[in-house]
């Protein structure tokens, strides 16, 4: 295992603790003269676009302070940026350009105040979490997920599409369509074929897929055991541009969650060897920083039910030559 040095973890806490605490108005502040009266706007990089805030009138005393406040937050920006560089440069797995612009533009339109990211472009973020690299054959991805039980923009954010979102990583992104024509779209694809799916916790036999979230003009696909791995998410910070806040599911129910999934799947499928290398990966790192959690996540886990849960946890742990390891 390759710890990492307590001052980078360190450093990466304080980043995470910056970047969740930074407000969205943040960049350079312009004046615009409109018939005589001079407005404020704050002008920031989201993801590869340029975004443009109306801020009010330059004369207004609280505007003033906002545009202040996004004057001094571009400046700490750029200390995170530099501290970005630094925990790249000392070898913490960050994600790929397109990735990151991904993320940017999720978190700025105020996505993972409620949204949760899953997946690989989740597991990529554990490493200064659990205090060791993990292997970087499990981090390679060409899509985000999405969880959410209710994927919304806060209610004090502008009502936009979700394609309207990632068109600002990626202008090429595009709904694709499903099986019901009349059904909103949960995947959404760029012309590199970078994939976004949008998915909420299966909670009844007939839900419909996709779930209809609330604005967003998209669905939602609704999978079992999704409830269990979000129920009690991680703030974590993505390696991008000034670190991107988000929310991941916590380690240990993330590595668990992989030992269930992987047996979903065929003995020859590629993501099923990718489960379970990423679901041993935190259970060995785990086992030497935080063994009650994975003990902890993999009981509970267990005791939700027999044929869904404890079968294909233990057929996992089995197919890994770990038996009944539990930590």
């Amino acid at each position: 295992m390759n710890s990492i040095p307590l001052t980078l973890q360190t450093l990466y806490a304080d980043l995470v603790q910056q970047a969740h605490a930074a407000p969205v108005e943040a960049g350079s502040v312009y004046t615009q003269t409109v018939k005589g009266i001079d407005y404020l706007y704050v002008r920031a990089t989201v993801g590869a676009t340029r975004r443009d805030r109306f801020l009010g009138r330059a004369d207004d005393a609280g505007v003033q302070a906002r545009a202040e406040t996004a004057r001094r937050e571009a400046k700490r920006a750029a200390e995170r940026r530099n501290t970005v560089r630094i925990l790249k440069g000392q070898g913490l797995p960050a994600p790929t350009t397109e990735l990151g612009r991904v993320l940017d533009a999720l978190a700025d339109a105020g996505l993972f105040r409620t949204a949760v990211l899953v997946g690989t472009a989740a597991y990529q973020c554990y490493s200064p979490i659990v205090g060791a690299v993990l292997p970087a054959a499990a981090l390679m991805t060409q899509d985000a997920d999405l969880a959410t039980a209710s994927l919304a923009l806060a209610a004090d954010e502008a009502a936009e599409t979700l394609e309207t979102i990632l068109r600002r990583a990626d202008r090429t992104f595009k709904p694709i369509p499903g099986l019901d024509h009349r059904a909103l779209p949960s995947r959404f694809r760029s012309a590199s074929g970078f994939l976004v799916d949008v998915l909420t916790p299966n909670l009844r036999r007939n839900d419909r897929n996709p779930m209809p979230p609330k604005r967003l003009a998209a669905g939602a696909i609704p999978l079992q055991h999704l409830a269990w791995l979000i129920e009690e998410p991680v703030q974590a910070a993505a390696l991008h541009g000034a670190g991107i806040p988000i929310r991941i599911p916590a380690p240990a129910r993330y590595g668990v969650h992989k030992l269930i999934i992987a047996q979903k799947r065929s003995a020859e499928n590629v993501k099923r060897r990718k489960d379970l290398l990423q679901a041993k990966s935190l259970m060995d790192v785990l086992a030497e920083t935080d063994p009650w959690a994975w003990k902890d996540a993999l009981e509970d886990a267990s005791s939700r039910g027999r044929a869904g849960w404890a079968q294909p946890i233990a057929r996992s742990l089995k197919e890994l030559a770990i038996g009944a390891r539990t930590g």
